[in-house]
């Protein structure tokens, strides 16, 4: 029997479907941006809201995904830069001053390059995705610990995000020069919000130490009542 020709998109659509039919969790680990990962990603998310009935949310987990493994793939290519330029990144001047110059440097045309430095420096980014009928989870992990005054940092811009109904509010009273600023944790926010999903449920942490982790935990039905809220003690009165 003639083998069956699929297209590029064929191929990934039916990977997906083989995915979600055998297991209830993908772990996808990349060390940079590669196009044909995305495309994976995106027709997974569309594929997993689709089999549970919320197609109406793939498209703000589509955003969430990219801004938040894009913000894991410049930690890690930030940590190559640094090192190679010989800055400490726990020195907030040296921070600042790095910082400015990585932005300059930090376009498309230097993904290749820098995700072949992070293989090679076994600094990687993991997505994974744990979904069933009554949530998805999906987790970004990198191996690159923030230090104490970025995740300081990173925790007042998800406070303020929090506080702004748009990216244009925030813009206007929150923008700054600093960490990209913050755009893209706000971006996921304002996404979450406006999909109906509490964006509260969008949590960012390291250890310190070994990596940082961000997570989001997307309820596919009201009855769901999401792990934030389960482990909070119940207020008295």
């Amino acid at each position: 029997m003639p083998t069956e020709k699929l297209t590029l998109s064929e191929k990934i659509h039916r990977a997906a479907e083989q995915i979600i039919e055998s297991e209830s969790r993908l772990v996808i680990k990349a060390y940079g941006v590669i196009h044909s990962t995305e495309d994976f990603m995106r027709a997974f998310v569309r594929q997993v809201m689709q089999r549970f009935n919320r197609s109406d949310l793939a498209p703000a987990v589509e955003i969430v995904i990219k801004e938040l493994t894009m913000n894991a793939v410049k930690a890690n290519f930030k940590k190559i830069y640094f090192a190679e330029a010989g800055l400490d990144m726990e020195n907030p001047e040296q921070y600042e001053n790095g910082m400015a110059a990585f932005r300059d440097i930090i376009d498309e045309n230097i993904f290749v390059d820098y995700g072949k430095k992070a293989r090679a420096a076994k600094l990687s980014v993991e997505t994974i995705f744990d979904f069933d009928k009554d949530r998805v989870i999906i987790e970004v992990r990198n191996n690159t610990p923030m230090a104490e005054h970025e995740e300081k940092r990173a925790r007042e811009k998800l406070d303020q995000g929090l506080k702004c109904e748009d990216i244009a509010e925030f813009m206007l009273n929150s923008l700054d020069e600093t960490e990209g600023a913050g755009m893209g944790l706000v971006l996921c926010l304002t996404t979450m919000r406006s999909a109906g999903i509490d964006p509260r449920l969008l949590s960012l942490y390291s250890d310190f130490k070994n990596e940082t982790v961000a997570r989001v935990e997307i309820p596919l039905h009201a009855g769901y009542v999401p792990s934030r809220a389960r482990f909070q003690p119940a207020l008295a009165g």
